[in-house]
């Protein structure tokens, strides 16, 4: 039974996606037009710290074997990073299309992308949960299960952000929780992997790098509807419900740092 915790924590901290994703889009119902460009570009400002965020957790690891002794390491990691980063985006804009032609709603895709990318990056947070575990730090990974919890309600969010924007869009709760599960449910996987003693880090900058750029493919096609509703790049709306979505990802990501012991 004890291991069966881990896989408890992680799923305790990517449940909570489906919370955000079905307050947001019940709250749609009784938007105006104006109303649901802010909630998107909120939407749009959680990923855009999202992909700040996966960025500078690849970029971290490439920037370190930036040293003579390392650098055969660095040449490695900086090719792989790469392709991987332009191969994610050639794979979504040919799946994009693909779809199109066979029917999908644009709107549906988008947020299709989002949680997959989410659910790649939620594969880290797995990983440090189970690194307290295994260092037997289990307040660490009590608080990890917590401030993740509650910062990936507000990813819920980020994947119903296209579909607010498409009256004709009119997904099943079914759908939705679909949608919510691939987001946070590979926070699971993400705990068995390393509880098993995998740790890689270039595997780990890959998944990031994966993560960034299907987060950066999915926050223009929300912040474009967004930007469409409000007025344009002019919009004193737009760039203020921005901000207040990097705020509110910034935010709730803090709690869990201001949380955690040195």
């Amino acid at each position: 039974m004890e291991n069966l915790i881990p896989l408890l924590y992680g799923f305790l901290a990517g449940v909570t996606v489906l919370i955000g994703a079905v307050a947001m889009y019940k709250a749609r119902e009784k938007l105006k037009p104006g109303h649901l460009g802010v909630l998107q570009a909120i939407a749009g400002g959680i990923l855009a710290y999202l992909a700040l965020e996966t960025g500078h957790g690849a970029a971290e690891y490439v920037e370190s074997l930036a040293k003579p002794e390392t650098f055969p390491d660095f040449v490695t990691a900086s090719i792989i990073t790469t392709a991987a980063f332009v191969i994610t985006f050639l794979a979504l804009a040919k799946g994009e299309r693909l779809g199109l032609r066979a029917g999908m709603s644009p709107t549906y895709a988008t947020a299709f992308v989002i949680a997959l990318a989410l659910g790649v990056h939620n594969v880290g947070e797995g990983f440090a949960i189970a690194a307290s575990l295994l260092a037997g730090a289990l307040a660490s990974a009590v608080l990890f299960t917590m401030g993740f919890a509650i910062h990936n309600a507000t990813e819920g969010f980020a994947i119903v952000g296209p579909l607010l924007g498409d009256r004709n869009a009119r997904p099943s709760l079914t759908y939705i929780t679909a949608l919510s599960m691939l987001a946070g449910l590979p926070v699971i996987p993400g705990v068995a992997v390393y509880y098993a003693s995998f740790n890689n880090a270039l595997f780990i900058a890959v998944l990031n790098t994966v993560a960034n750029a299907s987060i950066v493919y999915a926050l223009l096609h929300v912040n474009l509807n967004a930007l469409s509703k409000l007025g344009g790049l002019t919009s004193y709306k737009f760039w203020a419900s921005l901000t207040a979505g990097v705020a509110i990802a910034f935010s709730t990501e803090s709690i869990l740092l201001f949380a955690l012991p040195e």
